[in-house]
């Protein structure tokens, strides 16, 4: 290629280096804060940029064959399986935009949140858990300017490819992480880590999806196709099979809109005796609050009031892997909040699952009616235990912040149970009272019991103590008001801008726990 007119015919030609054989590959380091680099020339490098190695941060680096991340633990006495997770994310969001990454874990000493030496499986598994959450970018409705890296692969070994996942619509053609560690049992951990990843990824998408693509129909369509993988049983129940189990709940909050209500109950036989565990999740696609209709404002970012049945649908693809012995059911009321000719009206009485009347003084206090039903439908199961999540108070957030779920419970053993869980998988989750003298902004003057406290106070509280009057004397349950940690305004820790798919992890925790 010849530059300007002035160049002689004898001048050789410039050549443009071909890129392309440079495959930006990238090896991702963690190193701890108090164990700085011996090497003058590394340590002055740190020091020019800024990096001390506290945890989540990276500094990207030269190699001799391909760059290298540093991403930082803290300090070795205090990094542990969780803070491992939270830096894996941190690397994947730097190199989100590369095709392939790897993972050192060679030689990588942790402790566990018990306080023990974590096992090299289990780094691993936290560490692949870390980059495929923090890889996830959701961009299927992105014409321009997607951002790249979407995450849905991850491979023990190193000839792994992304992919397309045709279950949910969404394309995947982000990074390819594995691990670079030479112990045998890091392969395992590893792809368990990043099954358990993957099933957080589609949660997240479930609920990033807008209301006029996430309707109780395609929900349903879409967790039917997921299960069908992962051995669970589904079955979908529509407004006549409603009306015979008694739903009134259920019938009564999608009598407004023309995405008529259904359940989907999912099954995990497991051993095949009685039912270990009964997850219930709510599943309004979209809640504008029905006849006592939200604010404007109110209604943005109503499309994720199905955290909970989302959580709750994925979590249950992972018990093959995690507890295969386990039987468990998942029981999803999916509905549709909307005002029209049909809805029910604030003062309308309803009957229940159970025969317990409702008296509706305010149609955007839904979810507890949905779960209402839900929970007296799995109590009839003779579970263990029963656990419920649900987006289900703006007052959780006021008490206990945007990170962190409440948790109410009737049996110190589940509780407890559900406590370790969260600690293991950090997702938080703060244990809140039921105190009786609340009993009466549960108690209706002329049914059983009102949906709507009447005053602004205790409101998680008296939710809780609502769905506690469908679960029968003796029954172990829990609930989770998962409102806050639901959604993120912002990153953090493994969690994206965006719905976070809080609950999967916790689960799949507590499975691991029962099994």
């Amino acid at each position: 290629m010849r530059v300007g007119s002035d160049a002689s015919p004898e001048s050789p030609e410039p050549t443009v280096t071909d890129v392309s054989p440079l495959a930006p590959e990238c090896t991702a380091r963690p190193v701890f804060s108090d164990e700085r680099p011996t090497a003058v020339a590394d340590a002055q490098l740190w020091q020019a940029a800024g990096f001390s190695g506290a945890l989540g941060q990276t500094l990207l680096l030269a190699g001799d064959r391909h760059p290298r991340l540093l991403v930082g633990l803290g300090e070795r006495s205090a990094a542990g399986l969780c803070e491992l997770r939270d830096a894996a994310a941190a690397a994947a969001r730097r190199l989100r935009h590369l095709a392939v990454a790897t993972f050192e874990l060679d030689g990588l000493r942790l402790g566990t949140p018990e306080g023990v030496a974590a096992t090299p499986e289990e780094i691993a598994r936290a560490a692949a858990e870390g980059v495929t959450l923090g890889a996830y970018t959701f961009t299927e409705h992105k014409q321009k300017n997607a951002p790249a890296g979407f995450l849905r692969e991850t491979s023990s070994g190193t000839d792994s490819a992304s992919a397309t996942d045709s279950d949910t619509g969404t394309s995947s053609h982000g990074t390819t992480w594995s691990a670079a560690a030479a112990d045998p049992d890091t392969a395992a951990g590893w792809a368990v880590g990043a099954e358990v990843g993957r099933a957080v990824n589609v949660a997240r998408d479930l609920v990033n999806e807008p209301a006029n693509v996430i309707t109780p129909s395609s929900f349903a369509a879409r967790v039917e196709a997921l299960a069908a993988a992962s051995g669970i049983d589904v079955a979908v129940s529509d407004e006549a099979e409603l009306e015979r189990l008694g739903l009134g709940g259920v019938l009564a909050v999608g009598r407004g809109s023309v995405e008529r209500p259904l359940l989907l109950t999912l099954t995990h036989n497991g051993h095949g005796g009685p039912v270990d565990l009964c997850l219930v999740g709510k599943g309004v696609t979209f809640d504008t609050g029905g006849l006592s209709l939200k604010s404007a404002d109110g209604m943005i970012g109503m499309k994720h009031d199905m955290a909970g049945a989302a959580a709750a649908a994925l979590a249950m693809t992972l018990l093959q892997t995690l507890a295969p012995n386990l039987h468990v059911k998942a029981f999803l009321p999916m509905v549709e909040n909307m005002p029209g000719p049909f809805s029910t009206r604030p003062g309308d009485i309803v009957t229940m699952r159970g025969g317990t009347t409702v008296e509706i003084l305010n149609t955007d206090f839904e979810g507890r009616l949905i779960l209402g039903d839900a929970i007296a439908l799995a109590a009839d199961e003779h579970p263990a235990a029963i656990v419920d999540l649900a987006t289900l108070t703006y007052a959780i957030v006021h008490a206990l912040g945007d990170r962190t779920a409440g948790v109410f419970s009737n049996d110190d053993a589940l509780l407890e149970n559900l406590q370790a869980a969260a600690v293991t998988s950090d997702e938080q989750v703060w244990h809140m009272p039921m105190p009786a003298y609340l009993e009466t902004q549960v108690d209706s003057l002329i049914a059983d019991i009102k949906n709507f406290p009447g005053v602004p106070s205790s409101r998680s509280s008296t939710a809780a103590m609502f769905l506690q009057r469908f679960v029968p004397e003796g029954q172990a349950w829990a609930h989770l008001d998962i409102a806050g940690p639901a959604w993120a305004e912002s990153e953090y820790g493994v969690a994206p801008l965006g719905a976070t798919g809080f609950g999967v992890r916790l689960l799949a925790e507590l499975f691991e726990r029962l099994a």
